[in-house]
């Protein structure tokens, strides 16, 4: 009996209904059991028709939601011809009346898949053939097993007996149940749970059609299309995705930004090519313009601040403007580096703690990456110089200590002219501080190329931006020849490195006039077989130079191009060998132009090998003052013995054999220092012959005519190779 009133008990539970309270009383008479058997046999048949309602109640209610019975057949057919009309005139103002396909445009749009759904419609017997079988399938799995009450009433009277004798205590929630009226109570109940439930579902569904219709809707702007109808126009509102309440009020610039300015936050050398792709993917979804305004923004804001910016952090930031100008060009990084150009000459008169640091650490890191050449840092140097306080000594010292081996790499010359303005300016010194000294110190490492001797010199992080850019960016980078000047005057002269920009160009007023000469100098150029106009100018300017620093000057004024410029040195040589006496004067015209460029270096040596080729058809005079030339040339370093390498000198002629005598004697009078630096250039070379050829021809050749001091110093000379 305890099972039983418990599979009861669990029967009306489940259909809603609410128990009463449990009696502590206890059946003492026979009277209380027969009563308890009728009460169980009402109990089954109520129970049932209660299952039996609700049943049928949640099938009404399944069908209300699947819309079975919301209309009649010929409402139905109403509510279709409308819709029809509704979808041709949609389709006519789509362009998508009739046709087979769906227009191109919407599928350029991404908009092909809204009328596609006629695919997917059925026949309306298939679609009911469902929702049948869904219905019986849902009503089947509703069925409870505990249902089935005949197999539980089915044992004997005696068994049921003995049973509600044996177990008085678990009997008394039955007990209490002693007419009908409290069974119907129980069903009434259960009857009004579920019709609270129907109701529950029905106005759930009202509200979510209502709020379709609605247009005023404010808690499901997220989710739900709203459709109006005003004047036979449909209207559509797209559903809005959710906007955190803090970002609501921003436009699309700031946040352009603020997304820009997460990328620059999390970039370094490990994540470069993540960084790189991300922003790429905003280039799609916003304008150019206002990407690259917004990046450049964000860097500007994050670097140039008046406190010292980390360096690790400054160069990770670099990285990812030298990546960016590698795929987008100059055009990206053009308006940054006019932008710290301004700010630069400003700090230069009015200083904001340490903005100038942090603007040099900037163009060095942009410099070591080769996004900007050599020549807009020695404009930084040479106008730090001009001011030289304690303050642009700090700044020195950091380019010095960061980027100076990389600036003697590229240009040496004009390094030297940097040393010599500091040369110059240490003598106006009078008291020299500690800073001054290291920054001394610094200089002539560089100088030297003594990595060693400069002091607190650490290369690490323009290292690992370099492996990580390398890694990347495959294409050469931009490496823009801006002068300093050039920069500060975009805004009025123009920007010549950007294709399609308005461009000033050179002013007429400054153009050099064309060029007179006095008649006879014409003559002469004449005689001298120069007939071009380059030639003829190069030969003109040569002799009418009060020196070689005015001849260099001039020569620069004529604007000559990269192959008109080897004319300075085939007209240098030429006017060298035909003087009745060697003139030094054009040993330091070829040394001016080969310091200025390994241009002339090479055009010189391949001049020199043209004469060492014909010295059997030169005359006294020509090969006396070629062998002056080329000694005076290697002895100030401007070329190396190598350039003997194309003679043989086992092979070699009378005329040649005194043409080398008079070349190396010039080269043993030199004080030993110089015979030890230029004959000691030859050692880390792989030129045995020409070593060896050159020890066996002073040995045999040189040494019986050679004084004392010039044999000490041949040997000296030997020892070197």
């Amino acid at each position: 009996v305890a099972k039983k009133e418990k599979k009861i008990n669990h029967i009306l539970l489940k259909a809603g209904a609410s128990l009463p309270e449990h009696s502590t009383k206890s059946p003492n008479s026979k009277a209380d059991v027969v009563s308890k058997k009728t009460i169980q046999g009402n109990l089954k048949n109520k129970n049932s028709k209660d299952m039996i309602s609700l049943q049928s109640k949640l099938k009404k209610i399944y069908d209300q939601s699947t819309g079975k019975s919301l209309m009649s057949k010929e409402e139905a057919a109403i509510a279709n011809k409308q819709e029809d009309k509704l979808m041709k005139h949609l389709g006519k103002r789509l362009g998508f009346s009739g046709k087979a396909n769906t227009p191109k445009s919407l599928d350029i749009d991404g908009l092909g898949y809204v009328l596609h759904f006629k695919d997917e419609c059925k026949d309306p017997s298939e679609q009911e053939t469902m929702s049948d079988s869904a219905t019986n399938e849902l009503f089947n799995a509703l069925e409870p097993e505990d249902c089935d009450f005949s197999d539980d009433f089915n044992d004997d009277d005696s068994s049921n007996d003995d049973e509600i004798m044996s177990n008085d205590d678990e009997c008394g929630s039955i007990q209490d149940i002693t007419d009908d009226t409290q069974l119907e109570e129980i069903s009434n109940d259960s009857i009004c749970d579920e019709d609270n439930l129907t109701n529950k579902v029905s106005s759930d569904d009202e509200i979510s059609l209502d709020d379709e219709l609605s247009p005023n809707c404010d808690d499901q702007v997220n989710s739900i299309v709203n459709v109006v109808s005003e004047d036979d126009k449909i209207v559509t509102v797209t559903p809005l995705a959710y906007v955190p309440p803090h970002l609501r009020n921003m436009n699309s610039n700031e946040m352009l930004k603020r997304k820009i300015r997460g990328y620059v936050n999390r970039v370094s050398t490990s994540n470069f090519k993540q960084i790189l792709n991300d922003i790429e993917l905003v280039y799609q979804d916003y304008p150019r313009a206002e990407v690259n305004k917004a990046i450049l923004c964000v860097v500007t804001d994050s670097c140039l601040i008046s406190s010292v910016m980390p360096s690790r952090l400054c160069a990770e930031i670099m990285l990812l403007i030298a990546g960016l100008s590698s795929t987008i060009g100059p055009e990206f990084v053009s308006p940054m580096l006019e932008d710290l150009a301004d700010k630069f000459a400003n700090e230069m008169t009015q200083r904001h703690g340490k903005l100038l640091n942090n603007i040099v650490t900037m163009i060095c890191f942009l410099y070591a990456l080769k996004v900007v050449s050599c020549v807009l840092i020695f404009d930084i140097i040479e106008r730090l110089l001009k001011s030289f306080t304690e303050a642009d000594l700090e700044v020195l010292l950091y380019i010095f200590k960061s980027v100076g081996l990389d600036i003697r790499k590229d240009d040496p010359q004009a390094l030297k002219d940097i040393i010599q303005i500091v040369n110059e300016s240490v003598k106006n010194v009078k008291e020299k501080s500690s800073r001054f000294i290291w920054f001394v110190d610094t200089l002539s490492a560089v100088k030297n190329n003594n990595v060693n001797k400069i002091p607190n010199y650490d290369k690490s992080d323009i290292l690992d931006i370099q492996r990580a850019y390398k890694a990347v960016v495959k294409s050469s980078p931009n490496n823009l020849q801006l002068k300093l000047t050039d920069l500060l005057d975009a805004k009025t002269k123009g920007r010549w490195w950007l294709v399609g920009a308005a461009w000033v160009g050179v002013d007429d007023t400054k153009k050099p006039s064309k060029v007179e000469f006095d008649n006879k100098l014409l003559v002469l150029a004449k005689k001298n077989h120069m007939n071009t106009d380059v030639r003829r100018n190069v030969f003109c300017i040569l002799m009418s130079s009060q020196d070689y620093e005015h001849c260099y000057e001039q020569m620069i004024k004529l604007n000559l191009k990269d192959k008109e410029e080897r004319e300075i040195i085939h007209v240098t040589v030429l006017c060298a060998l035909k003087c009745k006496t060697f003139n030094p004067y054009y040993t330091n015209v070829i040394n001016k132009f080969c310091g200025l460029s390994k241009n002339f270096q090479i055009t010189t040596q391949f001049s020199l090998w043209d004469r060492l080729k014909e010295l059997d058809s030169l005359t006294f005079n020509k090969a006396r003052n070629l062998s002056m030339l080329l000694s005076s040339l290697i002895c100030s370093k401007t070329l190396s013995l190598s350039v003997l390498k194309v003679v043989n000198f086992t092979e070699i002629g009378n005329k040649d054999v005194e043409f080398f005598k008079e070349l190396f004697r010039k080269m043993l009078n030199e004080p030993e220092i110089v015979i030890t630096e230029v004959f000691g250039r030859l050692q880390p070379l792989p030129l045995e012959s020409l070593k060896n050829g050159i020890k066996v021809f002073m040995k045999h050749f040189l040494k019986p005519e050679l004084t004392a001091i010039e044999q000490k110093n041949m040997k000296i000379a030997c020892k070197c190779f």
